[in-house]
């Protein structure tokens, strides 16, 4: 009998409900940790935009964020028995997670307080969010009507590395200038705040939601 039979014997299909944790379809685990911290950050943005995310919860979001858009890719490259997460249609998490961002990002907008985040600097966290998932979308959009197995124009590769590369090393730069003082940050914020009306926020994270839309796009 070869692996592979074997392996047919040892997890059949109709079996799946012994392969998972807690008798649930694979990944739903996943999801529902996902939704649950995302959901509490979403209550938060909306209830208190003018309190910062935790870092514990803000960390944890970005984790989860890589973490399930890669694994959500690689497994369309490799069939799980039973039904899909929370037995919900194939896609559906990703859906609400970003149906979930965009919606907060919307009412934020609405009240004025997405784009004010000197007062309101839960929003900043959204925006690093919004470039991982701008990127996302870019990329999907491009597999629906391109093709998921042809690369975008060089050119357009291109530009698109260096303006992350530069957007990586200018971030760089910044940190380690804020750690041995070259220049005064004071003075890197007086000579932006006419072009960057961030309030308390930097330069920093406009940098760091372009690198986050650059590993977005290649998600």
């Amino acid at each position: 009998m070869s692996t592979e039979n074997k392996v047919a014997v040892l997890a059949p299909t109709d079996d799946w409900k012994r392969l998972h944790a807690l008798g649930l379809p694979a990944g739903s685990i996943r999801a529902l940790l996902a939704l649950l911290v995302f959901g509490t950050i979403w209550g938060l943005l909306a209830l208190r935009p003018t309190e910062e995310i935790p870092d514990y919860l803000r960390d944890l979001l970005f984790i989860i964020l890589g973490h399930y858009f890669a694994s959500r890719r690689r497994a369309g490259q490799v069939v799980e028995p039973g039904p899909a997460p929370l037995y919900l249609p194939n896609g559906s998490i990703r859906l609400l997670l970003v149906a979930g961002c965009v919606g907060v990002g919307g009412l934020l907008y609405s009240r004025g307080q997405l784009t004010a985040p000197g007062q309101h600097p839960g929003v900043v966290t959204l925006w690093l969010v919004g470039g991982f998932l701008l990127g996302v979308a870019i990329n999907a959009i491009w597999g629906l009507f391109v093709g998921k197995d042809r690369h975008a124009p060089k050119v357009f590769e291109d530009a698109r590395a260096v303006v992350s590369m530069a957007a990586a090393l200018i971030l760089v730069l910044m940190v380690w200038n804020r750690v041995y003082l070259v220049v005064p940050p004071e003075q890197i914020d007086q000579a932006l705040a006419p072009v960057f009306h961030l309030g308390k926020f930097r330069l920093e994270h406009v940098l760091a939601a372009v690198v986050g839309f650059y590993f977005g796009s290649r998600s």
